[in-house]
């Protein structure tokens, strides 16, 4: 096969794959069912499940990241295979149901990585805090000014930036690995 009739293939199983997960991330959808030569995505792709076509298609798929396989081999769920995000995007593009996603889309939503943001922000604000506290307790005489207040109120905003900045890296970083 030339590598245009193994892409060729690999989208019109992608499709299949599409069509046969309803459009959903992450449904397992059988390429081949035993003892049902019709059924399955590879029938649905016409492509031959009894030739190496299917195993190239499905490869190329894998290696571009728009499937990957699920259920145990072992348990016999070998042959089943997922949409992920790339593959749902190339699919809906090939169907002309939209533009693929912006590439900052990860496996976090917003609103999730917003929610860490803000909780890591807050724990990471009341560990430096303590530190904080005690340095200014030792340092500040019993007799506090404005100057003092203003001191201790630039030094703690200064804490809550920092742990603020850790928090959103930590998260961003931890959205890209799920991505």
């Amino acid at each position: 096969m030339t590598e245009g009739e193994v892409r060729d293939a690999a989208l019109r199983l992608l499709g299949a794959i599409h069509d046969l997960s309803g459009g959903k991330l992450y449904e397992p959808v059988p390429v081949v069912v035993a003892g049902d030569p019709s059924g399955g995505a590879a029938h649905k792709a016409g492509v031959d499940p009894d030739s190496t076509e299917d195993e190239v298609a499905l490869r190329y798929l894998v290696d571009q990241g728009y499937v990957r396989p699920a259920g145990d081999p072992a348990a016999g769920g070998g042959r089943d295979y997922e949409l992920t995000v790339a593959g749902l995007d190339k699919a809906r593009q090939m169907r002309g149901l939209g533009e693929p996603e912006p590439l900052e889309r990860t496996g976090l939503s917003d609103g999730t990585q917003k929610m860490l943001v803000t909780a890591l922000g807050i724990v990471g604000s009341q560990i430096l805090a303590r530190p904080l506290t005690r340095f200014i307790g030792e340092q500040v005489p019993e007799r506090r000014g404005v100057k003092d207040d203003v001191l201790e109120a630039v030094l703690k905003g200064i804490a809550r930036i920092v742990a603020l900045s850790l928090a959103s890296i930590i998260v961003r970083q931890v959205a890209l690995r799920r991505r």
